[in-house]
């Protein structure tokens, strides 16, 4: 069949057509005279995609889609999730994915003349160099593919992987869910790009996972959020105040040894373990056929009693408690390739902070970065360093530190603000949509006509060093008790914390970059972060920070880039506006 027909069948146009067939989305085979020869499968491919399109879905995600990465259901729940945030429930986007969800499918929708958006640029073909970055997140699994030849970014990807086990006491996630869903994405993007030099991996610090002697998942992923230590045993005491004074370290819930001490004193550790790593460790693991791990610096530290100056955990305080070092993994500081996936080098995992660096800060002697997202951190490059209170210092690359502050309600506190506004409108008899819209121009109107009477802590989740400690409203007036002055409060409160963590460093810098979801879509937060912070501000236009970090680092592991204090040749910027 020939593209003229195609037209007509479908309703698209011929760039369109093109467009996909470029992208991947579509195989079409040619004839002894080179003519495309359009197929019924490919017709019905174009018949979903035009209707997936007509949802305003991205073509990195149709593509997970049609290639088995996710299922429809899944695909629809994505694309609800991200319209309740632009235009709520009521929006006929939403009621037209809600029909193809209950339905079960797309083979029982009858595909209409839904008007999609053509006007998407064809890009080339033919790509340079190209080198794959995988984060594994809390609740996501995103991943990037970049052009290192043309600097450039080419595709983004972020899938839910909804791994939480149902547990009342304790946070855990399924290992099988996530290592499907992570091995799906990135097998899904090697067999559709060609020149994949190199593979990245970062993904969420502080949990573990039991392995067995075949370097295979013994027990679920018992991740950062779990707070099982602080859980009082028969003693009278948490496993965390026991190990402070036994080894005479603070360490905090959540973080790996105190989880793993905790199952040593409860009998919880399975029987067959013979050691703990990260997940991205274990994913690291998997696609290249490894039994044990050799895990960085950056992830080593977060399970706690590691020595940061040395690069090596505290064998001695963990012998104490009863810990063999043969059930931790080996650390290096080193930027080293661990094995190959397909024959492509896979470089040793690092963690989330120190890849979003990477995928932020191009240059970074005179930067720091402020990242707000779910939570927020100030954190900048520095040589070793002993810091305290709120402050911690972590493993980087090339023998640096990363100097960090950490908020534990950071973006947490804006979505609160949120969540209050909306269950007043509920109460109201309106229906539930999001109102992010309306707070941030609240907050716009708030900023512009000079409101400055609230003074809101938004330490709502306790500090590191306080988790008692709990936020606060202060200086109400009559003449500033608003909606208005309230969201723009909650939002100066959110610089606040952070400008004070960065108070604590020792060593102060001239610039920033901004990066994370709430300062990407609040354009008054980054105003505000110049305002408290008194710098310069550029906003990171990277999608997938972490991921486009290990991207480059992995490119940099194979000696494929350089390192100069950043990857400033592939980071672009916008400055504050």
């Amino acid at each position: 069949m020939r593209i003229n027909d195609v037209e007509k069948i479908t309703g698209l146009t011929k760039k369109a057509i093109r467009l996909y067939e470029s992208k991947g989305l579509i195989s079409i085979a040619r004839d002894i005279n080179g003519y495309r020869n359009y197929t019924n499968e490919n017709i019905e491919a174009l018949k979903s995609i035009r209707l997936l399109r007509s949802v305003g879905a991205s073509i990195s995600d149709i593509k997970l889609y049609l290639f088995g990465v996710i299922s429809i259901n899944e695909f629809m729940d994505k694309r609800k999730s991200e319209i309740l945030k632009e235009s709520g429930k009521n929006s006929k986007i939403y009621q037209i994915c809600e029909s193809i969800s209950g339905k079960n499918g797309l083979e029982k929708i009858n595909i209409t003349k839904e008007l999609i958006d053509e006007a998407d640029e064809i890009k080339r073909e033919n790509y340079g160099a190209l080198s794959v970055g995988i984060d594994i997140g809390t609740t996501t699994v995103s991943a990037v593919v970049y052009d290192i030849d043309n600097k450039e970014l080419i595709e983004a990807y972020t899938i839910p992987h909804n791994s939480y086990a149902i547990s009342d006491a304790y946070s855990e996630q399924r290992v099988d869910i996530i290592m499907e869903k992570s091995e799906k994405l990135l097998y899904h993007i090697i067999d559709n790009y060609q020149d994949v030099i190199s593979i990245g991996i970062s993904g969420q610090m502080h949990g573990i996972v039991y392995i067995d002697s075949n370097g295979e998942a013994v027990s679920n992923l018992i991740n950062w959020q779990d707070k099982r230590a602080d859980k009082v045993l028969e003693n009278g005491k948490s496993a965390c105040q026991i190990i402070s004074q036994i080894t005479g370290e603070e360490i905090a819930t959540g973080y790996g040894i105190a989880t793993h001490y905790y199952n040593m004193q409860t009998g919880n550790v399975p029987k067959n373990a013979v050691g703990i790593v990260s997940i991205m460790d274990l994913f690291g693991m998997k696609i290249c056929n490894l039994k044990c791990a050799i895990t960085h610096s950056s992830i080593a530290s977060s399970f706690g009693l590691f020595d940061v100056q040395n690069g090596e955990f505290m064998i001695d305080k963990l012998s104490l408690l009863g810990i063999d070092k043969n059930f931790l993994p080996c650390v290096t500081n080193e930027s080293i390739i661990i094995g190959k996936c397909k024959d492509i080098p896979v470089a040793i995992p690092i963690g989330d902070n120190q890849a979003s660096f990477l995928g932020s800060v191009g240059k970074n002697e005179d930067t720091i970065l402020v990242n707000i997202g779910t939570g927020s951190q100030v954190s900048m490059v520095s040589d070793y360093k002993k810091v305290s209170g709120d402050i911690e210092i972590r493993p980087f690359i090339e023998g640096k530190y990363l100097i960090c502050g950490s908020a534990l309600c950071g973006g947490f506190a804006y979505s609160m603000l949120e969540e209050f506004f909306r269950s007043y409108i509920i109460s109201c008899g309106m229906a539930d949509t999001p109102q992010y819209e309306i707070i941030n121009k609240l907050a716009r109107d708030a900023y512009e006509n000079g409101e400055d009477g609230l003074l809101v802590d938004t330490a709502f989740l306790g500090k590191r060093s306080n988790p008692q400690a709990r936020g606060s409203i202060n200086n109400i007036g009559r003449e500033n008790f608003t909606p208005s002055a309230l969201t723009l409060g909650v939002l100066k409160g959110m610089c606040n914390e952070l400008y004070e963590l960065y108070e604590e460093f020792s060593e102060k810098k001239a610039h920033i970059v901004a990066s994370g979801g709430a300062v990407r879509k609040n354009q008054v937060l980054k105003r505000l972060i110049a305002n408290r912070f008194e710098m310069s501000v550029s906003a990171s236009t990277q999608k997938e920070e972490a991921a486009t970090g290990v991207a480059l680092f992995s490119a940099f592991a194979i000696g494929k880039i350089e390192y100069k204090n950043g990857f400033s040749e592939y980071i672009c910027y916008r400055e504050n506006d």
